[in-house]
Protein backbone atom coordinates (compact mmCIF):
# COMPACT_ATOMS: atom_id res chain seq x y z
CA UNK A 1 0.00 0.00 0.00
CA UNK A 2 1.56 3.67 -1.38
CA UNK A 3 1.76 5.84 1.58
CA UNK A 4 2.37 8.84 -0.59
CA UNK A 5 -1.63 8.79 -1.05
CA UNK A 6 -3.44 10.87 1.44
CA UNK A 7 -5.28 9.02 4.35
CA UNK A 8 -8.96 8.89 4.34
CA UNK A 9 -10.66 9.55 7.82
CA UNK A 10 -14.38 8.19 8.20
CA UNK A 11 -16.47 9.30 10.44
CA UNK A 12 -19.47 7.69 10.80
CA UNK A 13 -22.99 8.88 11.29
CA UNK A 14 -25.46 8.26 14.01
CA UNK A 15 -26.47 5.52 15.22
CA UNK A 16 -23.81 3.82 13.45
CA UNK A 17 -20.22 2.07 13.89
CA UNK A 18 -17.27 1.39 11.63
CA UNK A 19 -18.46 -2.41 11.13
CA UNK A 20 -21.48 -0.60 8.44
CA UNK A 21 -18.66 0.35 6.55
CA UNK A 22 -16.55 -2.09 6.01
CA UNK A 23 -16.99 -3.14 2.58
CA UNK A 24 -16.55 0.85 1.59
CA UNK A 25 -12.93 0.77 3.56
CA UNK A 26 -11.81 -2.55 1.90
CA UNK A 27 -12.60 -1.10 -1.69
CA UNK A 28 -10.75 2.22 -0.44
CA UNK A 29 -7.80 0.40 0.86
CA UNK A 30 -7.50 -1.54 -2.11
CA UNK A 31 -7.38 1.50 -4.26
CA UNK A 32 -4.05 2.15 -2.07
CA UNK A 33 -5.65 4.91 0.53
CA UNK A 34 -5.39 3.97 3.98
CA UNK A 35 -8.77 4.47 6.07
CA UNK A 36 -8.92 5.37 9.54
CA UNK A 37 -12.24 5.35 11.43
CA UNK A 38 -13.78 5.00 15.30
CA UNK A 39 -16.79 4.41 16.93
CA UNK A 40 -17.87 7.93 18.10
CA UNK A 41 -18.81 8.61 21.78
CA UNK A 42 -22.19 9.20 21.26
CA UNK A 43 -22.96 5.53 20.65
CA UNK A 44 -23.98 3.09 22.68
CA UNK A 45 -22.54 4.84 25.60
CA UNK A 46 -22.86 4.02 28.71
CA UNK A 47 -21.37 7.86 30.38
CA UNK A 48 -24.68 10.01 28.87
CA UNK A 49 -24.25 12.72 30.67
CA UNK A 50 -20.60 13.59 29.32
CA UNK A 51 -22.16 13.12 25.82
CA UNK A 52 -21.97 16.48 22.93
CA UNK A 53 -21.48 17.07 19.41
CA UNK A 54 -18.28 18.38 21.04
CA UNK A 55 -17.20 15.58 22.72
CA UNK A 56 -17.69 13.66 19.35
CA UNK A 57 -15.68 16.21 17.22
CA UNK A 58 -12.57 16.54 20.00
CA UNK A 59 -12.08 12.87 19.57
CA UNK A 60 -12.41 12.66 15.66
CA UNK A 61 -9.53 15.54 16.03
CA UNK A 62 -7.77 14.24 18.95
CA UNK A 63 -7.60 10.11 17.78
CA UNK A 64 -7.96 10.21 14.41
CA UNK A 65 -6.79 13.25 12.56
CA UNK A 66 -4.17 14.75 14.65
CA UNK A 67 -1.92 11.95 15.02
CA UNK A 68 -2.16 11.43 11.49
CA UNK A 69 -0.95 15.14 10.43
CA UNK A 70 1.28 15.39 13.26
CA UNK A 71 2.93 12.18 11.43
CA UNK A 72 3.38 13.62 8.12
CA UNK A 73 0.04 12.43 6.69
CA UNK A 74 -2.47 14.13 4.43
CA UNK A 75 -5.63 14.04 5.17
CA UNK A 76 -9.30 13.35 3.65
CA UNK A 77 -12.26 13.58 5.37
CA UNK A 78 -15.20 11.34 4.95
CA UNK A 79 -18.45 12.24 7.17
CA UNK A 80 -21.37 10.68 6.99
CA UNK A 81 -24.99 11.77 7.96
CA UNK A 82 -24.62 13.15 11.60
CA UNK A 83 -20.59 12.91 11.18
CA UNK A 84 -20.85 15.67 9.56
CA UNK A 85 -21.39 17.47 12.11
CA UNK A 86 -18.53 16.46 14.57
CA UNK A 87 -16.24 15.25 11.54
CA UNK A 88 -16.23 19.39 10.28
CA UNK A 89 -15.79 20.88 13.77
CA UNK A 90 -13.09 18.85 13.93
CA UNK A 91 -11.29 20.00 10.75
CA UNK A 92 -11.45 23.19 11.97
CA UNK A 93 -8.07 25.15 11.75
CA UNK A 94 -6.25 22.40 9.86
CA UNK A 95 -6.23 23.07 6.45
CA UNK A 96 -3.45 24.29 4.46
CA UNK A 97 -2.90 27.83 5.47
CA UNK A 98 -4.11 27.76 9.00
CA UNK A 99 -1.44 24.49 9.14
CA UNK A 100 0.95 26.86 7.85
CA UNK A 101 3.85 23.69 8.51
CA UNK A 102 3.54 20.02 8.20
CA UNK A 103 0.33 18.39 6.50
CA UNK A 104 -2.94 18.99 6.50
CA UNK A 105 -6.99 18.09 5.69
CA UNK A 106 -6.78 18.62 2.02
CA UNK A 107 -10.19 17.65 1.23
CA UNK A 108 -13.83 17.42 2.37
CA UNK A 109 -16.45 14.74 1.60
CA UNK A 110 -19.73 15.05 2.86
CA UNK A 111 -21.65 11.56 2.31
CA UNK A 112 -25.55 12.45 2.56
CA UNK A 113 -24.59 14.25 5.82
CA UNK A 114 -25.58 17.26 8.12
CA UNK A 115 -23.88 20.47 7.40
CA UNK A 116 -23.95 22.88 10.54
CA UNK A 117 -22.97 26.29 11.17
CA UNK A 118 -21.98 26.90 14.57
CA UNK A 119 -24.27 27.35 17.27
CA UNK A 120 -26.60 24.91 15.46
CA UNK A 121 -27.31 21.21 16.62
CA UNK A 122 -28.88 18.24 14.15
CA UNK A 123 -31.91 18.64 16.29
CA UNK A 124 -32.42 22.44 15.15
CA UNK A 125 -31.42 21.66 11.74
CA UNK A 126 -34.49 19.48 12.23
CA UNK A 127 -36.78 22.63 13.43
CA UNK A 128 -36.60 21.15 16.84
CA UNK A 129 -38.48 17.97 16.69
CA UNK A 130 -36.95 14.85 15.78
CA UNK A 131 -38.25 12.49 12.91
CA UNK A 132 -41.26 9.96 13.56
CA UNK A 133 -38.60 7.14 13.41
CA UNK A 134 -36.56 8.28 15.98
CA UNK A 135 -37.41 6.40 19.07
CA UNK A 136 -36.95 8.22 22.18
CA UNK A 137 -36.49 7.71 25.48
CA UNK A 138 -36.16 10.31 28.01
CA UNK A 139 -35.38 8.50 31.25
CA UNK A 140 -32.38 6.91 29.72
CA UNK A 141 -31.47 9.76 27.27
CA UNK A 142 -30.84 7.25 24.48
CA UNK A 143 -32.39 6.91 21.01
CA UNK A 144 -33.18 4.05 18.96
CA UNK A 145 -34.32 3.79 15.00
CA UNK A 146 -37.68 2.43 14.43
CA UNK A 147 -37.91 -0.47 11.15
CA UNK A 148 -33.95 1.40 10.21
CA UNK A 149 -33.98 -0.52 6.94
CA UNK A 150 -36.66 1.20 6.01
CA UNK A 151 -34.92 4.67 6.81
CA UNK A 152 -31.53 3.54 6.22
CA UNK A 153 -31.53 0.48 4.13
CA UNK A 154 -34.62 0.09 2.13
CA UNK A 155 -32.58 -0.04 -1.00
CA UNK A 156 -29.89 -3.15 0.56
CA UNK A 157 -30.15 -6.34 -0.41
CA UNK A 158 -32.66 -7.98 2.37
CA UNK A 159 -29.62 -10.36 4.23
CA UNK A 160 -27.29 -7.38 3.97
CA UNK A 161 -29.99 -5.35 5.23
CA UNK A 162 -30.70 -7.51 8.05
CA UNK A 163 -26.85 -7.50 8.88
CA UNK A 164 -26.58 -3.59 9.43
CA UNK A 165 -30.01 -3.44 10.91
CA UNK A 166 -28.93 -5.68 13.52
CA UNK A 167 -25.63 -3.48 14.22
CA UNK A 168 -27.44 -0.20 14.57
CA UNK A 169 -26.54 1.16 18.12
CA UNK A 170 -28.15 3.13 20.70
CA UNK A 171 -27.52 6.85 20.43
CA UNK A 172 -26.77 9.62 22.54
CA UNK A 173 -29.55 12.55 22.59
CA UNK A 174 -27.93 14.71 23.99
CA UNK A 175 -25.02 14.33 21.30
CA UNK A 176 -27.79 15.27 18.50
CA UNK A 177 -29.42 18.12 20.67
CA UNK A 178 -26.03 20.54 21.78
CA UNK A 179 -24.68 23.05 19.43
CA UNK A 180 -21.75 22.80 17.04
CA UNK A 181 -18.78 24.75 17.05
CA UNK A 182 -17.42 26.52 14.63
CA UNK A 183 -17.15 24.17 11.00
CA UNK A 184 -14.49 24.13 8.76
CA UNK A 185 -16.46 23.85 5.33
CA UNK A 186 -16.90 27.16 4.80
CA UNK A 187 -13.47 28.18 4.79
CA UNK A 188 -11.48 29.25 2.13
CA UNK A 189 -8.78 26.70 2.53
CA UNK A 190 -11.52 24.13 1.53
CA UNK A 191 -12.45 26.44 -1.99
CA UNK A 192 -12.42 23.71 -4.65
CA UNK A 193 -11.99 21.04 -1.73
CA UNK A 194 -15.17 20.49 -0.39
CA UNK A 195 -17.55 18.39 -2.17
CA UNK A 196 -21.15 16.76 -1.46
CA UNK A 197 -22.61 13.22 -2.16
CA UNK A 198 -26.15 13.91 -2.59
CA UNK A 199 -28.48 10.51 -2.19
CA UNK A 200 -31.67 10.94 -3.99
CA UNK A 201 -33.95 8.43 -2.24
CA UNK A 202 -32.79 9.37 1.32
CA UNK A 203 -35.44 8.51 3.82
CA UNK A 204 -33.29 9.54 6.68
CA UNK A 205 -31.89 13.12 5.37
CA UNK A 206 -34.07 13.94 2.65
CA UNK A 207 -33.35 15.03 -0.91
CA UNK A 208 -34.61 18.20 -0.66
CA UNK A 209 -33.26 18.70 2.47
CA UNK A 210 -29.65 17.89 1.49
CA UNK A 211 -30.26 20.67 -1.39
CA UNK A 212 -30.79 23.24 0.87
CA UNK A 213 -28.15 22.93 2.98
CA UNK A 214 -25.61 23.19 -0.15
CA UNK A 215 -27.96 26.31 -1.60
CA UNK A 216 -27.97 28.07 1.36
CA UNK A 217 -24.31 27.30 2.87
CA UNK A 218 -22.78 30.34 0.89
CA UNK A 219 -19.92 28.53 -0.78
CA UNK A 220 -19.42 26.26 -4.07
CA UNK A 221 -19.66 22.45 -3.71
CA UNK A 222 -18.09 19.54 -6.17
CA UNK A 223 -21.82 17.99 -6.21
CA UNK A 224 -22.08 13.84 -7.04
CA UNK A 225 -25.11 12.18 -7.22
CA UNK A 226 -26.45 9.00 -6.52
CA UNK A 227 -30.19 7.01 -6.70
CA UNK A 228 -29.72 5.31 -3.44
CA UNK A 229 -30.67 5.50 0.14
CA UNK A 230 -29.15 6.92 3.12
CA UNK A 231 -26.43 4.15 3.26
CA UNK A 232 -24.74 4.29 -0.24
CA UNK A 233 -22.01 2.64 0.59
CA UNK A 234 -24.26 -0.78 1.04
CA UNK A 235 -26.15 -1.46 -2.07
CA UNK A 236 -23.41 -0.18 -4.24
CA UNK A 237 -20.86 -0.09 -2.12
CA UNK A 238 -18.54 0.15 -5.46
CA UNK A 239 -20.12 2.76 -7.14
CA UNK A 240 -19.67 4.97 -3.65
CA UNK A 241 -15.95 3.98 -3.35
CA UNK A 242 -15.68 5.02 -7.08
CA UNK A 243 -16.98 8.53 -6.38
CA UNK A 244 -15.13 8.97 -3.67
CA UNK A 245 -11.72 8.25 -5.47
CA UNK A 246 -12.77 10.35 -8.41
CA UNK A 247 -13.48 12.83 -5.85
CA UNK A 248 -10.07 13.09 -4.49
CA UNK A 249 -8.63 12.62 -7.86
CA UNK A 250 -9.91 16.40 -8.21
CA UNK A 251 -8.69 17.57 -5.15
Amino acid sequence: MSQTKPYIVLVPGAWHTPVHYQELTALLEEAGYPVKTTKLPSVASNQLNKESVVRDSNTIREKLLLPLLDEGKDVILLMHSYGGCPGAAAAKGLGKTERKTGRSIIGLVFLAAFLAREGNSLLSALHGKFDRWVVINDETGQLDVENPIQVFYHDVPRDKASIAAKEIKLHSKASLSTPSTPSAWGDSDFDGRRAYIRALDDRAILPVTQEMMLKYSGVEWKVREMNTSHSPFLPRPRETADIILDIISEL
